[in-house]
């Protein structure tokens, strides 16, 4: 009995280390937990025959680690942080971000009606008037298509990914290092964290690992990233809005192919160009600010990293 009661102290002791050491780093916790997850849920699917086909797995179990993988990284280590840190008031508050959908109607126009549009006129930059014609032509696929995908996008793949990136992380960097850098690093660890993902033919590419593809949708990921921050800094930190925005990005993404024959422009930083013109017009007009208001309340305690 004496050796089980000694055996006991250490045990208690490593766990509140470890639970002090996720409070005072609790953004490193963060990220570390939400790779380690989705990567090693999504090595078999890069192993496997849809992959590197160094394995063949049933093709149920590929599809099984494919849902998973959506779910199991930002979202549930957003969850185990927040109330190793905060408590279950934390996670609370979390979850009604959520679900947070009052930000007012103009917000949801600009961003279902704005995300297109823009990359139309960009497109137009390339290919004259014919993506607008190609719209007035198709229009229908906005309500057929476009408005379907972009409300599917909420729960697939936004809910697995936004508690996290914008609900958990974004606060928590805007407060240590500004709205722009904290932007900034939330891209390029964003788009790092889809790296495996581009092993996958059909998943983000149509062919095999592209380093300029790869490099170029990070690229974009980090301005989209910047235009993001303002969106969710002006409505509300509603996770809810940037779960749509999540959505609305990846429909915007499969209208193209068929508004556009050819696809649209042949330029695999296209994406980038667009997005980040109006992330330096953001930038440029916000003063870097991108509509960010410090809170009012001391919480360096819980935030930090």
């Amino acid at each position: 009995m004496s050796q089980l009661t000694s055996l006991a102290p250490p045990t208690s002791v490593a766990g509140l280390g470890i639970a002090n050491w996720i409070r005072r780093h609790s953004l490193i916790a963060y990220f570390v937990l939400a790779y380690v997850l989705t990567w090693t849920t999504t090595l078999p699917l890069v192993l496997s025959q849809r992959g590197l086909r160094m394995v063949n797995l049933p093709e149920g179990l590929l599809l099984a680690l494919l849902l998973l993988a959506t779910y199991i990284g930002p979202l549930p280590s957003a969850l185990i942080v927040t109330y190793i840190v905060e408590g279950k008031a934390g996670v609370k508050q979390l979850l009604r971000r959520m679900v947070q959908w009052r930000v007012g109607i103009g917000w949801y126009l600009l961003i279902l009606i704005g995300y297109p549009l823009v990359f139309l006129l960009g497109a137009s930059a390339y290919m004259g008037i014919t993506p607008l014609t190609a719209l007035l032509q198709k229009w229908p696929l906005l309500l057929t298509s476009y408005l379907p995908a972009a409300l599917i996008g909420i729960l697939y793949p936004s809910l697995g990914e936004e508690p996290g990136w914008r609900g958990f992380a974004l606060p928590r960097l805007q407060q240590q290092h500004g709205p722009l850098i904290g932007s900034l690093i939330l891209g390029a660890l964003h788009g790092f964290w889809h790296l495996p993902a581009y092993f996958l033919p059909g998943f983000i590419l149509p062919g095999r690992f592209d380093p300029v593809a790869f490099a170029a949708n990070t690229c974009a990921i980090i301005v989209m990233t910047v235009i993001w921050t303002w969106l969710f800094n002006h409505g509300q930190a509603s996770v809810f809005l940037i779960m749509l925005v999540h959505g609305v990005s990846n429909a915007n993404s499969g209208l193209f192919p068929q508004l556009i024959p050819t696809g649209g422009p042949e330029d695999q930083w296209f994406s980038f160009k667009v997005m980040g013109v109006v992330a330096l017009l953001l930038i440029i007009f916000t003063r870097g600010k991108l509509g960010y208001q410090p809170p009012v309340e001391d919480s360096s305690a819980s935030w930090t990293g």
